[in-house]
């Protein structure tokens, strides 16, 4: 009887701790409405959001993770090096705020990031 109610109470804490631990909700930063609604439902994103985004092209490319993590306090940052083969060319970008995880495929211009909505 002891072990069975030990059994239970092991599986009862692992439950709690998965349940906890759940991925954070993702943001597509890149379908269509995404900011708008981002912008209506959790202004204070929307901002931080904005503020990546017109400035991450002014950031030596190999420090942006680092410039996202220490001026937005963003976590699990993943900028990745490799561009898209198109014409301009195209760079993934996703970061967390919060519980909220935030992904976008940038594409380069030579001034200015443009968010363009999934097709």
């Amino acid at each position: 009887m002891l072990k069975k109610s030990c059994l239970l109470v092991f599986l009862s804490v692992i439950l709690v701790s998965s349940a906890s631990a759940r991925s954070p909700e993702t943001i597509n930063l890149n379908e269509l409405g995404a900011l708008e609604a981002l912008q209506r439902d959790n202004p204070a994103h929307y901002q931080t959001v904005r503020q990546i985004l017109d400035n991450v092209l002014k950031q030596p490319q190999s420090q942006v993770p680092r410039w996202l993590r220490t001026t937005f306090n963003a976590k699990d940052v993943r900028y990745v090096r490799v561009l898209l083969a198109s014409d301009p060319p195209k760079r993934d970008l996703s970061f967390t705020l919060d519980d909220t995880r935030y992904k976008a495929r940038l594409t380069l211009t030579n001034d200015h990031v443009k968010i363009v909505p999934a097709k």
